[in-house]
């Protein structure tokens, strides 16, 4: 092996059997396996030539270019080491997932801006001699990390010719360009949806919409979110979105309507934050949350996934100034959509100062301070059915606590505290309510102590054991509340509303301000907690979590003893997790009732995966009883073909709620999925519905199992 390289060749190493150099001519040939390494690119070629007063490589025969994470295979290429073009007669690459073919590649000169540039081009993501899917284009413009534009694009499914594009821009972001879903459901009817994205200069998104429901007809719209609030889906966002419906009388559960909803059906959401000037660290901004709707069941007829998160979205302006130890909010919230009852603030001006050190003297403080002019507004058939508006009113409400935490013979953590409070209100738009006040007293402790043993020894890999450590926390949180009986024709308007869990008894989290009444309340419990070791750290192996209240004075239900508790999450294996969370009347029969959830997730074989859910709820003296069973799983049938399902069953009533069919083909460079559902709405008809995905592998818009609520989080069970 001989080797040609100095001063003159730019560093350039050329490895090869044999070799030589004319020096005259400044050219430097090499023979058989040649190798040659020029900064981050390596090539290997039968034959090189590199020409010193060009800068020039020539390599042929086998040449194999390796540079940027490309591979690139081609019979000859000429390789500028001075402006780091290249091009070739014919040659292809591989740039995962990608594969193409080339006639010519012209990249930009260095230290100049502008595309790479390929002519006669091939495009697959098929790795094969014989693709089943190709794209030829006659001249590809490349933007790195912005976008490709292709001129003459030809399509080709195996030979079969597809679709021809004279001209076509395809962003680099998975947000952008366009996708589509087809399907089929009772509600709908055979239905297409379609979006398009693109980038509006150079930080605008937006996400152009063009669907067509049989049943319903044509509607679109556009969302617009700047790039600048992409990680944050709560802010920065405009969306628009009109539908010219044929039914609006018929719900997508099933059913029609007795209230009167118009054809003309729309939404206007503006989520969006402004930072002011001199805001460089982002402390102080104004929030708008504004959604404005035709109707009060636009979102269950078009939007149901945001339906079952959000069915009555909320619309307020919200001024804030962040500090180290808190924020000062000025908040307005208003009635948008008449047909939505809502409480108002017109405004709120409210100070929250966090737990925060007083000096060095270990007292810590916290506390809230807030004024509003509060109102509750009844929707519009609440007031044509001539129910009575609540009282609206003005509240001044401040409550300040100290801390002290800590720890007696280095075993025993207490943390004692105390607060005062008062809340004053006025200005009642009911005739006959004055003004009152009431005072607030808060005194408690808390108590927890750790205990700890390690069996280092105990380890099984089955369940993913590599020695335990056991630690128990036993604590007790005690909670003192004095306050001032209310007027009884007071209608609180920031009260409780009924709930199967436990209320916070520490004042600086209980935020129904109206609702607050004398308490005397013991939480104990007892938290244990199994850790092993994976990956050199520390993992909670399994978690039982066991509480419950005592009460010397119940605010709400005159009981002794709340329900007992039981939290437990055990996550032995990446593919065995279990959760459940129970109460039961063990202490006190004051309400008897009980409830169950349940979840396990469970992979036994590479070949099959289950999940089971269970939901229990037992003589609630607020919530109707339900005994809910839910299934789904995944089968891989082979390397090409999965099956899919998922089930939910309400036992109570013995009514099978949902199924869900999918069948998914795995093909070289897509992934097809094709399945149905039944849904029961217990109105006499199920709900029927059918959808078709196809996805190219390389660039996934959707995950399997698929979903089969359009625009859905997730499996319906879930």
């Amino acid at each position: 092996m001989s080797s040609v390289a100095n001063e003159n060749t730019l560093n350039l190493d050329i490895q090869s059997d044999f070799s030589d150099y004319d020096q005259n001519l400044g050219i430097a040939k090499a023979y058989g396996d040649v190798i040659v390494k020029y900064g981050d690119v390596t090539i290997k070629a039968d034959q090189v030539e590199f020409h010193q007063s060009s800068g020039k490589i020539f390599a042929r025969d086998n040449v194999r270019v390796f540079r940027d994470g490309q591979v690139v295979d081609a019979e000859e290429i000429i390789y500028n080491t001075r402006t780091g073009e290249m091009t070739t007669s014919q040659f292809e690459s591989a740039l995962e997932p990608i594969f193409y073919t080339s006639d010519n590649i012209v990249r930009p000169e260095e230290g100049e801006e502008g595309p790479i540039i390929l002519y006669d081009s091939t495009f697959t993501t098929h790795d094969s001699s014989d693709p089943n899917f190709l794209v030829k284009v006659k001249k590809l413009e490349v933007y790195p990390d912005d976008k490709i534009i292709m001129h003459g694009a030809r399509v080709r499914m195996g030979k079969i010719p597809v679709f021809y594009f004279p001209y076509y821009v395809q962003p680099m972001d998975d947000e952008l360009g366009y996708y589509f879903t087809p399907g089929w459901n009772t509600a709908w009817g055979g239905f297409w949806l379609n979006q398009y994205g693109f980038m509006v200069g150079e930080d605008l998104l937006a996400k152009a919409h063009l669907d067509y429901r049989s049943e319903r007809g044509l509607a679109g719209g556009v969302e617009f979110k700047p790039k600048k609030f992409e990680d944050n889906d709560n802010i920065g966002s405009l969306n628009l979105y009109y539908a010219n419906d044929d039914n609006p009388q018929i719900r997508f559960n099933g059913g029609k309507r007795k209230t009167g909803v118009t054809s003309s059906r729309y939404r206007v959401n503006l989520q969006h934050r402004v930072y002011f000037p001199g805001s460089d660290d982002e402390t102080f901004y104004l929030d708008f949350d504004l959604n404005k709707l035709s109707d009060a069941y636009i979102y269950e007829d078009f939007f149901p996934a945001e339906y079952r998160i959000d069915p009555r979205p909320d619309n307020l302006i919200n001024l804030t100034k962040l500090f180290d130890r808190g924020e000062i909010s000025l908040t307005g919230r208003f009635q948008l959509n008449e047909f939505f009852q809502t409480d108002t603030r017109s405004p709120e001006l409210a100070i929250d100062i966090i737990r925060t050190p007083i000096g060095e003297t270990g007292f810590y403080y916290d506390g809230l301070t807030s004024y509003g002019v509060i109102d509750e507004e009844l929707s519009r058939e609440d007031t044509l059915a001539g129910l009575i508006e609540p009282s609206g009113y003005n509240r001044f409400h401040t409550y300040h606590e100290f801390l002290f935490p800590t720890q007696l013979n280095g075993i025993l953590n207490v943390v004692p505290r105390a607060g005062v409070g008062y809340t004053n209100y006025s200005d009642f738009d009911m005739p006959g309510l004055n003004t009152f006040e009431s005072s607030i007293f808060h005194t408690g402790v808390d108590l927890s102590f750790k205990m700890s043993k390690r069996s280092p020894n105990i380890v099984n890999r089955a369940l993913g054991l590599n020695g335990i450590l056991h630690v128990v926390q036993p604590y007790l949180n005690y909670s003192f509340v004095s306050t001032d009986e209310i007027n009884g024709r007071f209608t609180p308007i920031d009260r409780l509303t009924p709930s199967t869990r436990l209320r916070p008894i520490d004042m600086p989290l209980f935020t129904s301000i109206d609702d607050i009444n004398n308490w005397q309340i013991v939480r104990a419990g007892v938290h244990n907690r199994w850790l092993t070791k994976r990956n050199g750290q520390s993992y909670e192996w399994l978690s039982v979590n066991n509480y419950f209240d005592a009460y010397i004075q119940d605010p709400e239900y005159g009981r002794d003893f709340s329900n007992f508790f039981t939290d437990v999450e055990w996550r032995p294996l990446p593919w065995l997790s279990a959760n459940t969370t129970a109460q039961v009347p063990l202490l006190d029969d004051t309400l008897e009732f009980s409830e169950l959830t349940t979840s396990v997730s469970f992979m036994p074989t590479d070949w099959f995966e289950f999940g089971v859910g269970h939901y229990y709820l037992n003589d609630h003296p607020f919530f109707r009883d339900s005994d809910l069973y839910s299934l789904t799983t995944y089968t891989r049938l082979s390397d090409q073909w999965g099956f899919s399902t998922a089930h939910r069953f309400e036992a109570d009533d013995q009514t099978l709620e949902y199924q869900q069919y999918s069948i998914h083909r795995d093909l070289p460079s897509w992934t097809l999925s094709v399945g149905g559902i039944v849904r029961d709405n217990r109105r006499g008809d199920n709900e029927y519905g059918v959808l078709l995905s196809l996805t190219l592998k390389a660039f996934p818009k959707v995950s399997l199992p698929v979903d089969f609520q359009p625009g859905s989080l997730g499996f319906e069970d879930e």
